[in-house]
């Protein structure tokens, strides 16, 4: 059930600014979150600390309803065996009422990967989420309250360290401000 006159692109946007202002408030100015120009490399956003390098990139996948049985589902697709496996990408699930994010999972790439779901798609790798925004599931231990973003990103980037050398590339081909 989409908004009344969104469609799912603009639905999957609304969500990666609605990820991009909650990270900012929650990090009291922290974090900084930037839109790659072009999206061919599954990443929505990239974050690092404020006044260092961007250390973490994200795929944001928005849903703005729960299906039948309750869950949120998010779909990802890549090229066969070309599913980014890296602890510095990471999932963000966006359950997204109105302006408000209602749920939200952050998701390292690499156990994104083995929870999610995989079906074979015309030649595609299709990984396929499904998780209870109230309820335990195998995703669960991903939730987190969306007040708790930027706290949750900024220990990510601490974590991941040094930019990986793919984040240093989309980098250098532009980012702008989210």
């Amino acid at each position: 059930m989409m908004h009344s006159g969104l469609d799912k692109t603009q639905i999957g946007r609304a969500g990666e600014l609605a990820l991009s202002l909650y990270a900012l408030i929650t990090s009291d100015g922290g974090l900084e979150v930037f839109s790659p120009l072009t999206d061919d490399d599954h990443v929505d956003l990239v974050a690092g600390l404020r006044g260092g390098l961007p250390a973490i990139g994200l795929q944001v996948k928005t849903s703005d309803a729960v299906d039948a049985h309750g869950l949120v589902e998010a779909r990802a697709s890549f090229p066969d065996g070309q599913a980014r496996d890296d602890p510095a990408f990471l999932y963000a699930i966006v359950l997204l009422h109105a302006v408000q994010i209602h749920a939200l999972w952050i998701v390292p790439s690499p156990d994104f990967n083995r929870l999610a779901y995989r079906v074979r798609d015309r030649g595609r790798d299709v990984l396929e989420f499904r998780a209870s925004p109230a309820n335990p599931d195998a995703f669960a231990r991903f939730r987190i309250d969306p007040m708790q973003i930027g706290p949750t990103l900024a220990g990510r980037i601490g974590a991941a360290g040094s930019a990986p050398g793919w984040l240093l590339a989309l980098a250098g081909r532009g980012i702008s401000g989210g």
